[in-house]
Parts: C-alpha cells; sequence; structure tokens
C-alpha cells in the first residue's frame, strides 16, 4: 500500500501523455548509470515491480515525493533543472530549497555578462558562483567562505560582512522586502526556520528587529529587480545598477549583475577587460 501511495498521488494532474516520456527517461538515466532495476528501487525505495511499471508508463499518477527522490539518486536532473520540468508536467509546485547543486552550465549563465561584476543567488540568499570581476570588487572569494558566511544577509549583517556599506539604506530595505515575500510561503518550514535561527544567532539580530528597522513586510514590489550598488576602491566610487534575473527550470536560483552607472564604475570594469581581477583589484577606478 505504501508503494503504491508513492505512484499514486492525490494532488497532481493525471499527465496521460506525458506518462511513458516520463518512464522512458527514468529507465535512460538508470541504464546511463549501469544501474539495474534492482538496485535503483532499493534506493527509492520501491519494489522492482512498481519501477518496472513506473519506466512503462503504467502508473496513473506520480507522487511528488517519488518525482524529488528520483531526482536526488540520479543527481542531474537535481542541478539542471529537469526536476520542474517533472514537477510541471505532473501538476505540482517547483523544487524550492536553499544549495541545491548548481545547474552544469552554471559558468556559461554568467560568461556573457564578462568583464562586469556578477553572481548566482539561491533562495536562501546564498551566493553559490561569482566572476572574478565580483571577487574583484569586493575582494573577497564569497562562494568559497565557509558557512553562512557565503549568505548575503551575513554579508550585510554581520559587522565582518563587505555588503553593509554597498547598499543605501532605501535600497536595503527594497532588498529585504522582496526577500521577505519570497520567503513568506516558506516562512514555518525546517529549512528557513534553521537558516534564520542560525543567521539571527550569527549576526546578533532578530527577524523580528530586522522586520522593524527595515519596515518590512509593506507592499509586494512590482518587478523588474533592480538597485544601486555603491563600493569604494582607491579612492574612487563605483556605482552600479544590480539587477536580478530567473534561471529558466531553476526557480529557486538568480543571477545578479552590477552594470556601471558612474564613470570609475566603467573604467574599472574596462580594466578588468584588459588586465584581469588582479589588477582590477591593485588599482580599482584608475588607469
Amino acid at each position: 500500500m505504501k508503494e503504491k501511495a508513492l505512484l499514486l498521488g492525490k494532488e497532481g494532474k493525471d499527465p496521460l501523455p506525458y506518462r511513458k516520456i516520463f518512464g522512458s527517461r527514468i529507465r535512460s538515466l538508470r541504464e546511463q548509470r549501469g544501474w539495474s532495476q534492482t538496485r535503483t528501487a532499493l534506493q527509492i525505495p520501491l519494489s522492482q515491480k512498481q519501477l518496472s511499471r513506473l519506466e512503462l508508463g503504467d502508473v496513473s499518477m506520480v507522487d511528488r515525493s517519488l518525482l524529488v527522490r528520483l531526482a536526488e539518486i540520479f543527481q542531474a536532473p537535481l542541478a539542471s533543472g529537469e526536476l520542474n520540468q517533472w514537477l510541471h508536467a505532473f501538476g505540482y509546485r517547483p523544487h524550492m530549497l536553499p544549495e541545491l547543486p548548481l545547474p552544469p552550465n552554471a559558468a556559461d549563465l554568467l560568461a556573457h555578462y564578462a568583464p562586469l561584476p556578477a553572481a548566482i543567488w539561491d533562495l536562501g540568499r546564498f551566493i553559490r558562483y561569482t566572476t572574478p570581476a565580483m571577487e574583484a570588487l569586493y575582494q573577497v572569494p564569497i562562494p568559497d567562505l565557509p558557512g553562512l558566511q557565503r549568505n548575503w544577509l551575513w554579508q550585510y549583517f554581520h559587522a565582518d560582512g563587505v555588503l553593509g556599506k554597498a547598499y543605501a539604506p532605501d535600497s536595503a530595505e527594497r532588498v529585504l522586502n522582496r526577500l521577505f515575500w519570497e520567503w513568506e510561503p516558506y516562512y514555518l518550514e525546517p529549512w528557513n526556520v534553521r537558516l534564520r535561527t542560525a543567521l539571527e544567532n550569527a549576526v546578533g539580530l532578530s527577524w523580528r528587529e530586522i522586520q522593524a528597522r527595515y519596515h518590512i513586510p509593506s507592499e509586494p514590489l512590482a518587478g523588474p529587480w533592480s538597485e544601486m550598488v555603491t563600493v569604494e576602491r582607491d579612492g574612487h566610487v563605483l556605482q552600479f545598477n544590480c539587477a536580478m534575473a530567473d534561471i529558466p527550470f531553476r526557480p529557486d536560483l538568480h543571477t545578479v549583475v552590477y552594470r556601471p552607472i558612474n564613470d570609475a564604475a566603467t573604467r574599472w570594469c574596462e580594466q578588468i577587460a584588459r588586465h584581469g581581477s588582479t589588477m582590477a583589484t591593485k588599482g580599482a577606478g584608475s588607469e
């Protein structure tokens, strides 16, 4: 009965044309790894008979938790966003958690922004991947830092963070208000409670205090997401427009790019293009 419940979900729609396509895809993923049905079924767990039916498309529905589990054991669908395509086809909500695997083309997603500072953030506001220009701008390889130090909120609120002076108060208020509404559907989920508690302990500021200080929640803000960021380098004030964009099939991830809006920032980016991040770190904003 437990196996049947996994296969015959109640929440989703019945995607009759899709079941066989999905089953064929699961068989392909399994065979690419050289796994038998028995070995794969044990990892789910299902019986070999139930997995065989799934691969043949001989099921009336597939439970959301089973789709997520299949993506976890095969890994590639989790990173590429294919899992969210499965979930959509079966009528379920996307898979949204912080610190999921990055897509295999993460570097390519940011490469076309070069030499501008750019990064990939996730739902938990962990800074997952940055261009060399972003590291040079803040002089810190944030994705390589341990634990919470990779989190935007830690970098903004902690005394040792590098983002505290980059955002004007009204800009920070808008950024945090957008974050509040993005987190609101997950406010009681274990990952969100754990993350907020860890951040509160790390920065010495409660979530309620943050809400009071920055007047959140206010009304949800319409897109597009865009704020000004100011960074001082070698006596020069670099100003950028910070814009956020979605990543296809990965609603848990966003790209963030800094576009220069004053001459000093433009010269700094040109220096990055000519000499690389090391030169720009040594002489930001000047020739």
